[in-house]
C-alpha cells in the first residue's frame, strides 16, 4: 500500500508544480511585440505610439521619441531590468520627451506583467499600460 500512496503524492506534487509554473508569469512574451492601447495614470501624447518588444532575455521600447532597451527577466510575473536601460538621445517635443521619461521610469520600477491572449498589461505603482500584440 505504501507505493500507491507515494505514487499519488508524486502525481499531486507534479500537478501542484505545473499549476504554480503556469501562474509564475507571462513567460510567453519572448519574441513578441506590443503596442499600447490605453494608459491609466498618464496620457499618451496625441499621435504617438508606445511599443514594447521582448527577446529571450531583454526588453525594448519605443515610447514616443527614443528607443530604449535593457537585459531583463520576467518569468515570475514582474519585469526586472538586469542591466542598465540604454536609450538613444534624439531630441523631440517636450511632451514626447516626458513620455519617454515616465515610461523608462515604469520599466525600471519592476512593474508586474499580465498576459491574457494577445493583451499585455504592465502595472507600476501609479501607471498601468495596456498593450495589444502587433501583427
Amino acid at each position: 500500500m505504501r507505493p500507491l500512496c507515494t505514487a499519488r503524492h508524486a502525481v499531486v506534487l507534479l500537478l501542484a508544480v505545473a499549476t504554480l509554473a503556469a501562474c509564475a508569469g507571462p513567460a510567453g512574451v519572448a519574441g513578441r511585440s506590443f503596442t499600447a492601447t490605453s494608459v491609466t495614470g498618464r496620457d499618451i501624447v496625441e499621435g504617438s505610439q508606445i511599443v514594447v518588444a521582448f527577446t529571450d532575455d531583454s526588453v525594448g521600447a519605443q515610447p514616443g521619441c527614443n528607443s530604449m532597451s535593457a537585459p531583463a527577466t520576467w518569468d515570475d510575473g514582474t519585469l526586472r531590468l538586469t542591466g542598465e536601460l540604454q536609450s538613444t538621445m534624439m531630441a523631440c517635443s517636450e511632451e514626447l520627451m516626458e513620455q519617454d521619461d515616465w515610461f523608462s521610469e515604469l520599466l525600471g520600477s519592476a512593474p508586474t506583467l499580465a498576459l491574457d491572449g494577445d493583451t499585455l498589461t504592465l502595472t507600476g505603482s501609479d501607471v498601468t499600460v495596456t498593450l495589444v500584440e502587433r501583427d
